[in-house]
Order: C-alpha cells, then structure tokens, then sequence
C-alpha cells in the first residue's frame, strides 16, 4: 500500500522550516511518499487574516513539495487547538489516502505525547486551555508544555477519540525556539508588515502578491469595521461566539463599551484564564460571524492546489471534493463571506467575489 503523509498547517507564510518537515517525513518513511496538506484558509489560529491568501499559500506550498493542498474553512482554522486538530484529522481521514499524520514538535519524540495524550482525561476543565490544565493533569513534565507539543498531543487525542486509522510521526521542530538559523513565521509576518525585505522559499509567490497589492494582508486595516460591529452585538449574541465558557461573553461585552482600539480591547478581555489567542480568536469570530453551532458541523473539502502527484491521488480520494468553486457554491458561501472581509484588509482592497473567481492552482 502507498504511504501518504498529512500534514495540517498554516503556512503562514511557507518558510523553511515548513520545507525541512515536509522533506523529513518522507524521509522517515524511506522515500518519497506523496504529501498532503490540510491549510487554514482566510483565519487563523491565533486570531487574525493571513499575511497571504490561500490561494498563494497553497501555490507555495505545491511548489515546496506538496502533491495535494486542501482548506481548513474558518469555523475551524480560527478555533482553539483542540478543534483545529479534530477538523484537520477528520479531514485527512475522510479523504481515505493518507496513512500517516505528521507533525512538529519541539521535543522531536513521539512516545512521550502519546503517553501524555493517553493520560489526559476528556473532561479536563473546559474553560481554560489544555496548555494551562496540563501542570494540574500531569505534574512533572513541564518541559513538554511548549506549542508544537500541545498542538502534537491534541493531533494524537483526535485519532483516538475520532477512531481513524493514521500512524502518527513527529518531525523535531525548526524554528524560534531553536538556534538553527530558521527564522519562525511570526518574525516572516513581522517583517512584511513593516515593510521589511523578506525573502522566502517560493519569492516569485510573494512578489506577485506584493505587485499586485494582495499582501501583506493586515487584519488591523478593518480595526474601527470590528469595533462598529461588536458594539452592536449584545450578550446573547456573544454567547452563541465558539469558546464562549466561563462567563467568558461577559468579560467580553463589558470591555467592548470600553475599548477605543482592538488592542486596548484585548488588554482589557485577556486574564490568567482568558489567553490573548482565545481573545483575539473571539473578536475575529465575532467580526466574521462563526457561531459555535457552526464549528461543530462537518467541514467542506475544499481542493486549493495539485501538485506534481496530486492528480494520482485525487483519483483514489473516497470522498467528494470540491475543486470548482462555482460546484461547491452552497457549501463555499460562508467562506466567500469571509474572503469579502479579507479583501478589505489588502494593500489594495478588492472587490466581493474572489472566492469565485479564484481556481485550484495546480502545478
């Protein structure tokens, strides 16, 4: 049988490291199995926009190695890491060709988060992370309380909790926390939205976007759209926003009145139980109208790139997968939605309808 790596991811934007995982897990596996990406599309995990559209993400990460790119929609892409781990597993098992699912880490061995997976009970107190409830769940492995390993152990909690055959793998983590010369993607982010000169793996990806006024997309051009718009949202309302426990759309309301900026708004909002990613997550739900009722419905397969042995793949996908917008018209609408939104946030905003007008690239 094939083996098929998975890869779940942001990319925002591709960088080097992203390459090293993509080119060490096939290595793992002893040669030069396909790959296939589930990406966040126009959300992200920490409560924001893309630098760059999906589109472009997806290009570059086709052009780095990746035989087949599919979305992660919004409802799960801007969600807490348990979510975004269950949504990006649940599509790679759907999918019916991937055999393993790889991730980084920044321990690099997986026999230590899946004992801390297996140990970490289901009923784990919900309105605080799982990054804050581990030290109380399981004292003394502090040292493998860092992002990547979280993010691992939740990938590893979602094949067993949703019964899917994938073999897990870890890749050693390259990046900020590491003195190895890879620069993370936050400094990559940083840097374009000062105006810096960046350079990444795929420039001719970045150049385009940069020519034509797509990038850097910054969320905080639409900053007074936000507050407008959460000033007319009231209790009930945000009550019905993911991630609202603990009395969290209380908080919420009560600082919105107050607020003059999104960062006095998230200064305001964060605590030692509310982190400013769950913050920022919920302002940016609240903007783009993601319910909880949403999140938990079943994500769409949205096709955004074929790389070199996508079309081999797609031929042996057991699910249906959407690979022309305009096929996927009902279930793509809430994701057209927000791509409108994101258009506002360019260099050069553009017009409604990207999500329409823009194609699976393929390599």
């Amino acid at each position: 049988m094939m083996r098929v790596i998975g890869i779940i991811a942001e990319y925002n934007p591709l960088h080097e490291g992203h390459i090293y995982h993509m080119e060490r897990s096939r290595e793992l596996l002893g040669g030069d199995a396909p790959v296939v990406v589930v990406m966040s599309g126009h959300a992200v995990q920490r409560g924001d926009f893309p630098v760059m559209t999906k589109y472009a993400r997806a290009r570059a990460a086709a052009l780095s190695g990746a035989d087949l790119v599919i979305e992660l929609p919004s409802p799960w892409s801007c969600a807490c890491a348990e979510r975004f781990a269950t949504a990006g597993v649940g599509i790679l098992t759907r999918l019916g060709v991937v055999t393993h699912l790889s991730f980084g880490s920044e321990s690099g061995e997986l026999e230590p988060l899946e004992r801390l997976a297996g140990r970490i009970a289901s009923n784990y107190p919900k309105d605080i992370s799982l990054a804050r409830a581990m030290p109380g769940i399981n004292p003394g492995y502090g040292e493998l309380y860092t992002p990547n390993n979280i993010l691992g152990i939740e990938y590893l909690r979602a094949i067993r909790a949703l019964g899917s055959p994938l073999i897990p793998i870890t890749v050693k983590r390259r990046g900020s926390l590491h003195d190895d010369g890879v620069a993370s993607a936050s400094a990559y982010r940083r840097g374009l939205l000062n105006g810096a000169a960046v350079k990444l793996p795929q420039q001719e990806v970045l150049a385009n976007e940069l020519e034509a006024g797509r990038a850097p997309i910054d969320f905080n051009r639409l900053e007074t759209a936000v507050l407008s718009k959460l000033r007319t949202m009231g209790r009930e309302e945000l009550a019905m926003l993911p991630e609202m426990r603990g009395g969290f759309h209380n908080r919420l309301h009560g600082a919105i009145a107050g607020a003059g900026s999104l960062e006095e708004l998230y200064s305001l909002v964060k605590s030692k139980r509310f982190t400013l990613s769950r913050v920022r997550r919920a302002v940016l739900c609240a903007f783009l109208g993601i319910t909880e009722d949403m999140a938990l419905a079943t994500p769409p397969l949205r096709l955004l790139a074929i790389g070199k042995r996508g079309p081999e793949l797609l031929s042996r996908v057991s699910a249906t997968v959407i690979s022309r917008p305009a096929a996927g018209r009902e279930a793509l609408s809430f994701e057209s939605s927000v791509t409108d939104q994101l258009c506002l946030a360019m260099p050069k905003p553009r017009p409604c309808g990207m999500e329409w007008t823009c194609g699976v690239e393929v390599i």
